[in-house]
Formats: structure tokens, C-alpha cells, sequence
């Protein structure tokens, strides 16, 4: 049993991790800020991939239920001369349908920016239209004779081409996910606390609503101080700062090292700074 666990254990880590990083490249792209600059950890990067291919996978095993459940309830319930009518009257549905989707679905891949905002239907359409194209196939050669190894191979042909749909799918959905979410932080900023950034070197931030006061004590461990920002993450020793009225359209992001000369100061979301340092 472990032995046959590890192998799939392994592959749904691959997989996990891969949708993940899609995910994040495309939320710290949503800042304008290139994810390589952190570091992100493998758990990190786990946790957006697990964002991004919970639904998916949901959603796929839902449809095989469905579909074995309905088939299985006609087989019962239609006698088999009308089970036999009713598959006769699937095939050529199931061939017209999948060349449709994969006539829509395959010139995607030249340009896919007219679909961005339908992520994830491409490549399923693409996986069903392949499905329903064996299956038509498989029922129409079920009388010819053919050699084993053709049987092997087109499965083996039909197994990856579905394969290559639902990653598609599925990475489609994960960018989607990594965008929404950098929406969903977005329009929590005003909500997010207050930094206070004391710096005992000058870090020259300049954005809009960000202030930069010098600290008036000769002997202060801190000599700068900067309002008006909020703390994105920080993640790789690195903290990612924004201004408080951050916007996407205008917006700077600052990338700060972590270091000793650093203090960060949180505060209520709207609280006045502090009048001195």
C-alpha cells in the first residue's frame, strides 16, 4: 500500500506545487512586484497551489460521479436492445460535439487573451471534446478488427491529450485564482493596519501618502521614520510595503531587506502617526 501511496503522494505534491507558483507569480505580478525577489517557501507555495486546484479537482470528480451514476441508472433501467439504441443514437452525438469543441478549443492556444476571461473552459473543453471523440471511436471500431496494440495506443494517445486539457484547465483556473486574490487584497488595504517603518538609515521611499520624517534626537537608534504604509508580507527576509492609498492602476510597491535597523510599528488602520520618533 505505501509503496503505491509515494508515487501518488509525489505526483499531487508536483502538481500542488506547480499550480501554486502559477498562482503566485501572477498575485505579486497584480503589485507589480517579481515574486523571485522574495523567496517564497515551499509551503507558501503549496498553500496557493491547494487555492487553485481544490475547485478543479472538486468540480472533476463531481462530473465523473454524475456521468457514472446516470449511466449506470439508464443501463439498469433500459432494457438492453433499448441500451443498445440509445449508445447508437451517442455516437455520432458524442463525435459531431467533441470536433466542435476541439475546433473552438485548439486555435485558443494561438491566442488566448479573447478567453481570459473564461479560465479553465479552454482546456476542459478541449479534455471533454477528446473524451467524446474516443469514446465515438471506440463504439464505431468495436466490431473491426485491430490488433492489441493499436487499443494500447490510442488509449495511451487518449489518456495524455485529456491529460494536457485538464492542466491546461487547471493553470488557466490557478492564474485566475492568483489574480482574484491580489483584487481581494487590494480592497483590504484601507482595512489593513498602519506601519510605522523607523529606519536607522534613509530608505528614500517616496510615494503618494507616504511621509518620510527625520528623527530630531541626535542619540536615536532610529534616525527616520516613514508613515503611510501598509505591510503586503514579508516572506525571504524581504518585507513588501505599499503606500495606503495603493491603487493598481498607479500604485508603487516597495521592497524592503529585513534587517536590524528596521523597527516596524503597527497601528489601528487611519490612526495619526506619532508626532515625534
Amino acid at each position: 500500500m505505501w509503496a503505491g501511496g509515494a508515487p501518488n503522494t509525489t505526483l499531487l505534491t508536483a502538481l500542488l506545487y506547480f499550480f501554486g507558483l502559477v498562482a503566485t507569480q501572477v498575485f505579486f505580478a497584480h503589485f507589480r512586484v517579481h515574486y523571485t525577489l522574495l523567496g517564497q517557501t515551499a509551503d507558501e507555495v503549496l498553500a496557493r497551489g491547494a487555492d487553485g486546484l481544490f475547485m478543479p479537482l472538486a468540480g472533476l470528480a463531481m462530473a465523473v460521479l454524475v456521468v457514472t451514476f446516470a449511466a449506470r441508472y439508464l443501463r439498469a433501467r433500459l432494457s438492453p436492445r433499448a441500451w443498445a439504441a440509445f449508445l447508437r443514437v451517442c455516437t455520432p452525438v458524442a463525435a459531431v460535439v467533441g470536433l466542435a469543441l476541439l475546433a473552438v478549443t485548439v486555435p485558443i492556444t494561438v491566442n488566448p487573451e479573447p478567453f481570459r476571461a473564461y479560465p479553465g473552459l479552454p482546456g476542459l473543453g478541449f479534455a471533454i471534446g477528446v473524451v467524446l471523440l474516443a469514446f465515438a471511436w471506440r463504439r464505431w471500431s468495436a466490431t473491426a478488427r485491430r490488433g492489441a496494440a493499436f487499443g494500447v495506443v490510442e488509449s495511451v494517445a487518449a489518456f495524455l491529450l485529456v491529460a494536457i486539457g485538464l492542466f491546461w484547465a487547471v493553470g488557466d483556473y490557478s492564474a485566475s485564482v492568483g489574480t482574484r486574490r491580489g483584487y481581494e487584497v487590494e480592497a483590504r488595504i484601507p482595512e489593513m493596519a498602519d506601519v510605522v517603518v523607523y529606519s536607522a538609515q534613509g530608505l528614500d521611499l517616496a510615494g503618494e501618502g507616504v511621509r518620510q520624517v527625520a528623527c530630531a534626537q541626535p542619540d536615536s537608534a532610529y534616525r527616520y521614520r516613514y508613515d503611510g504604509l501598509k505591510l503586503l508580507l514579508q516572506s525571504g527576509g524581504q518585507y513588501v510595503f505599499l503606500p495606503a492609498t495603493w491603487r493598481s492602476s498607479s500604485g508603487t510597491a516597495f521592497v524592503v531587506p529585513r534587517t536590524d535597523s528596521l523597527r516596524l510599528e503597527f497601528r489601528p488602520p487611519g490612526s495619526s502617526p506619532p508626532p515625534a520618533c
